[in-house]
């Protein structure tokens, strides 16, 4: 605090909204730097707004210097009004748009990596279709590991996301857009692929990738000790081209370097093959502006069509 008694706010001003904006810029790039490109606006600009927001609200709303960037408890409150604010406003202005049949705006998309090698998906497609409908949208595409997609879901950093995993399916409404299957892999391989029952006499270990349940106990039962974590498809893979290592990979990705890396199918191991669903998520308490909504029909859409 300031030290002085903070007043009630009797209304929300133009030029409180216009504050509320660029926190919410400065909060979800991590800082004041992060955000000047985003804002096109100088540090020392930001910095101003920035402490008249504080001013008004007569507290402290981040934690920023050599230290680090941190949201305080009034800093995130702020953040999650700046957000309501928004999302208030994108709906009043989609709402007149859409009595011109025009749609603007914005558009925020997570999608889960190395989904463009995967021949089951067409999101680029389900884009190329959005962008001659909606020409006036700006569009903004993430590619994230599919766990943070969740959050920065369910933070309203994006409107959609294309996940897979663990979803907290009471928080987020799902449809389902294509899978993609696993099989357990070696590297350093000539093209002769070694069996399920020589791993343990070659000497092979287990690669357990970071937030999956798959090789859990897997090691035991192979007989082979696990001695690599791997977080994400790339960590696998370039454990596997290291040699000696086992570990699963989609085959849509392995189809892309496996023979300038020796990748091969383990023999004898199709049994312990599986498959993971990639659903279109939206956060379901959030209202869904047009520009999402044909978005996700058109995604939606998109892969019915393929599948059939």
């Amino acid at each position: 605090m300031h030290g002085f008694q903070a007043k009630a706010l009797t209304n929300l001003t133009e030029s409180d909204l216009r504050l509320l904006r660029i926190f919410r810029v400065v909060a979800e790039a991590g800082g004041l730097t992060a955000a000047e490109p985003r804002l096109h606006m100088e540090l020392s600009t930001i910095s101003r707004h920035i402490k008249a927001l504080e001013d008004r609200l007569a507290g402290t709303l981040c934690i920023r210097g050599p230290a680090g960037f941190e949201l305080t408890d009034l800093g995130r409150v702020a953040l999650k009004v700046a957000v309501m604010a928004g999302d208030t406003l994108d709906r009043a202005r989609d709402e007149l748009n859409l009595a011109r049949s025009v749609i603007t705006g914005e558009l925020r998309i997570g999608i889960a990596d190395n989904c463009l090698s995967n021949g089951k998906s067409v999101i680029s497609q389900a884009i190329a279709d959005f962008s001659q409908q909606a020409p006036a949208v700006d569009l903004y595409v993430s590619v994230r590991p599919p766990n943070e997609l969740v959050d920065e879901l369910l933070a309203r950093h994006f409107h959609l996301c294309v996940l897979a995993g663990a979803v907290p399916e009471d928080k987020i409404v799902l449809d389902h857009l294509f899978d993609e299957e696993f099989r357990l892999y070696a590297g350093r391989m000539p093209s002769q692929a070694v069996h399920v029952s020589e791993l343990e006499t070659l000497g092979y270990a287990l690669i357990a990738r970071e937030n999956s349940h798959k090789t859990t106990g897997l090691g035991s039962r192979l007989g082979i000790p696990q001695k690599a974590v791997a977080s994400g498809l790339e960590a696998v893979a370039t454990l596997l081209a290291s040699g000696r290592f086992v570990g699963f990979l989609p085959t849509h990705y392995v189809s892309a370097i496996e023979e300038r890396h020796c990748i091969r199918e383990v023999a004898g191991a199709e049994a312990l093959s599986y498959h993971v669903d990639f659903f279109l998520g939206r956060e379901t308490n959030r209202p869904m502006s047009s520009q999402a909504d044909l978005m996700t029909r058109l995604l939606v859409g998109s892969h019915s069509r393929d599948l059939s």
